[in-house]
């Protein structure tokens, strides 16, 4: 192989790298925000159509817990763990 040949095919493979690295980026981002919100958006869509809207045991909303439950993971998050873990949904 010459130099050159060889010179190809590094910026090929650094080329493939970086669209492989954004894909990863995008589709990890989409797939952290449907399962981060995903719930909620389900629920209220059915509560919306169908009029099926499920309660936690203690009355309240479901969807409601789950829209609230990634603010509530971050403030567990940014104490290093140091405050009370948040109900489950």
């Amino acid at each position: 192989m010459t130099e050159l040949e060889e010179s190809n095919n590094a910026d090929v493979r650094f080329g493939k790298r970086l669209v492989r690295v954004c894909v990863s980026v995008v589709v990890l981002t989409g797939v952290t925000v449907i399962l981060g919100y995903g719930g909620w958006i389900v629920l209220t869509i059915t509560a919306k159509t169908v009029g099926y809207d499920p309660k936690t045991v203690d009355g309240e909303l479901l969807r409601d817990r789950l829209l609230a439950w990634p603010d509530r993971n971050r403030e567990v998050m940014r104490s290093n763990g140091r405050t009370s873990l948040p109900l489950k949904p």
